[in-house]
């Protein structure tokens, strides 16, 4: 055989041995790169939230016009106002075309003859903003064109008190604009009205023809001649600091090598990426488990879930080395929501366990009934309380300890309570708010505690009932494999009294469940949160007829062809609860993944892959967001037209995309870590899942396995 015919026999083999020979491929090559798991050109007017950059310290998004961003936040400086507004021939250049990056976003526009494209990043942690405009002419004839940029002056260093808040710090106006640089080529803006003192400043990789100073900001112009298909480029460079002279000389350093600026930022976010896939790595005190699949669906969901974290990582707030804040870049861009971290747990065990410890007994010590979020800048605690609280950081510690098997922990003593003290406190919380006096049924409240948009969700729901139900029965191991065998029981003999309560609601024959008011009345609640919470909290309790009624309640009024609604039409709050992330017409980016994990936990696997596989198609826009909604006339049927949501305050951003990983870690390959016991526990490991595929690396008890999905089910290996 000759050496053609060999690297041809290899090259079509390689699809089928690649899973087989995973020990002679090096991690990375099965790692998709950023550029991979960009987003596709989008026309930009279906977008109704526009994409974002992030560079680990901070966020800007962009907007219609090819080359402005704004709402620009580095704590503790906010920029704000649009700056590097385009103008070709004196007309605003808006974009027709848009595409999201992990680390820059791309504009693009033919106008005048010209073709337009822009490129927005952000220097690696660093306080900045690097633009790079490409113009290239497109007509037959040389042309002279007029270009210029107007840039916001508004800046303001922000007290660390002012973060800690869901409306993000923004510049203010009035600030003191002038001229700077040595050829006076730098246009700079001094913070008036901030605690202390901060600046802006503008330079550019081509000095423009002029450069003016207007209100509250500036504006720089170029004429410029184009021969005919002559390409051109002209970059601008921002930069925040305390003091107008450093931001000054920052904005030019960059803009004097930006095209050395501008490849370093994509060069040193690719890099981040990669470690957070490699056992010991030197960024992160963990590292993700790197998944091989011959399924280009299950591959990219995967892939994109583990960025949503990433993105949102901020290496820069004193609260913790690594803080993954909850969304960006418009609401609480320094806010750690405690419901939404809870939904990637083990994935935030696995990747940062330090930063984890460290954040868990911050929480611990909380008053955490009395806020939603905690401040990675301030250390206080934000917003009213969340009824899903008490879950969510129970499951978070929870997570800790299996994957981690740090059972030391337990007994750490955090404000005159060990953990495990802590852990009951959180478990039987719900016995200081009974629903009426004969009840066990805990009262959560009003929709502001709940899902906010539908006012008959409240007060005695089963979903957070259930929970409790679940966090007693965890309490009472914990006890146990303490020693403490007779508190335990007592635990569990409780739990066992609220499950009768919690079964009561449920509705035989619909699927879905109650929710008793403090009357006693019920009302029928058709959304998603009780098939999560009761399926995530009492798989082993609810009967069979019982689940395959809930998953029909979810196929026939929830599933649509590439998303899913958060609420049914047909519950009693869907005409007036039309908010994209709980209401009919969306879902909240973190329900998806949680319903594919109660469908794997009632056994439906091939329905639930098959879910998993129709969602790729939303991440042809952009990252998994706080929310996507349905837009075209076909919005109350199956097949709507899907975009990330902006009205009702939603964001870019949003960490519960992180879900998308921790539901094929945990659910499709069957990861249940557990402190108890030395091996590794893996849900239904004899049924198969649908697909073919294997995660390396998956940390567990400070060991690493392989962990294989093929046609006879799952099956792990220590590495």
């Amino acid at each position: 055989m000759n050496k053609r015919a060999v690297i041809t026999l290899a090259a079509l083999l390689a699809p089928l041995i690649a899973l087989h020979a995973a020990e002679a491929t090096h991690p990375a090559d099965a790692i998709m790169s950023l550029d991979e798991l960009a987003g596709d050109w989008m026309e930009v007017n279906t977008l109704r939230n526009f994409p974002s950059v992030n560079n680990f310290w901070g966020t800007l998004q962009t907007n219609p016009n090819l080359t402005t961003f704004l709402v620009a936040t580095l704590p503790p400086y906010a920029n704000g106002g649009d700056s590097g507004v385009l103008t070709l021939n004196g007309k605003q250049v808006h974009a027709t075309g848009s595409r999201w990056y992990a680390y820059q976003v791309l504009r693009r526009r033919t106008m005048d003859g010209i073709e337009l494209e822009s490129a927005i990043r952000m220097p690696f942690e660093q306080r900045g903003v690097l633009c790079r405009l490409t113009l290239k002419n497109t007509a037959t004839n040389s042309q002279t064109v007029d270009v210029s940029w107007a840039f916001s002056g508004q800046v303001c260093r922000h007290p660390d008190a002012a973060w800690a808040n869901y409306i993000t710090p923004h510049g203010e106006k009035g600030n003191t604009i002038a001229l700077a640089g040595t050829d006076s080529k730098v246009l700079s803006a001094v913070g008036n009205k901030g605690s202390e003192p901060a600046a802006i400043a503008f330079a550019f990789s081509q000095a423009p023809a002029d450069l003016k100073v207007v209100t509250d900001g500036g504006v720089a112009s170029w004429k410029i001649l184009l021969a005919p298909n002559q390409t051109l480029s002209l970059g601008y460079t921002a930069a925040m600091d305390q003091e107008p002279a450093a931001a000054a000389e920052l904005a030019t350093r960059w803009a004097k090598s930006f095209d050395q600026s501008f490849a370093s930022a994509k060069m040193q976010w690719e890099e981040r990426w990669q470690a957070a896939f490699t056992p010991g790595n030197t960024h992160f005190s963990g590292h993700l488990p790197t998944l091989l699949t011959d399924d280009p669906k299950i591959r990219r969901v995967y892939y994109e879930g583990a960025l949503a974290p990433l993105i949102l990582c901020r290496s820069n707030l004193p609260t913790a080395k690594h803080c993954f804040i909850t969304a960006g870049p418009n609401w609480a861009v320094t806010l750690m929501y405690f419901w939404d971290t809870g939904m990637w747990a083990n994935a935030w065990a696995m990747l940062e366990p330090n930063s984890m410890k460290e954040l868990l007994a911050k929480w611990l010590a909380m008053d955490h009934h009395g806020c939603y979020a905690l401040d990675c800048v301030s250390g206080r605690g934000v917003g009213p309380w969340y009824a899903a609280n008490d879950w969510s950081i129970f499951r978070c510690v929870d997570a800790y300890l299996g994957v981690t098997g740090d059972d030391a922990f337990l007994s750490q003593v955090i404000t005159g309570k060990t953990v495990l003290q802590r852990l009951e406190d959180i478990a039987t919380y719900d016995e200081q708010r009974p629903l009426t006096k004969d009840s066990l049924l805990a009262d959560y409240g009003g929709p502001e505690n709940l899902l906010e948009c539908t006012d008959g969700y409240v007060q005695g729901v089963a979903s957070l009932n259930a929970a409790n139900v679940y966090m007693l029965r965890r309490v009472a191991d914990y006890c146990g494999q303490s020693g403490n065998a007779a508190h335990a029981h007592e635990l569990r003999a409780k739990a066992g009294k609220l499950l009768t309560e919690v079964m009561a609601l449920y509705k035989p024959g619909e699927g879905v469940w109650n929710a008793r008011d403090k009357t006693g009345k019920e009302i029928p609640s058709r959304h998603c949160f009780d098939y999560i919470m009761t399926g995530q909290a009492l798989e082993n309790d609810l009967t069979p007829t019982m689940k395959m009624e809930m998953n029909g309640f979810l196929e026939r009024e929830l599933l649509t062809k590439t998303w899913m609604r958060a609420m049914s039409l047909k519950d009693p709050a869907a005409a007036h609860s039309d908010r994209p992330d709980h209401g009919p017409m969306g879902s909240y980016d973190g329900w998806p993944p949680l319903t594919m994990d109660v469908m794997c936990r009632f056994g439906a696997f091939d329905k639930a892959v098959t879910f998993l596989r129709a969602v790729e198609p939303v991440t042809r826009e952009g990252p998994f967001a706080q929310s996507h909604e349905f837009l075209d006339p076909d919005r109350r049927g199956f097949d709507p037209l899907v975009r990330i949501a902006n009205r009702g305050y939603q964001d870019f951003n949003e960490v519960c995309g992180a879900a998308f990983a921790e539901v094929i870690i945990r659910s499709f390959f069957g990861y249940r870590p557990d402190l108890q016991g030395d091996g590794l526990p893996l849900m239904a490991p004899l049924t198969p899942r649908g697909f073919n595929g294997q995660l390396r690396h998956v940390p567990f008890h400070r060991k690493l396995y392989s962990l294989t999905s093929d046609a006879q089910g799952v099956h792990q290996k220590t590495e």
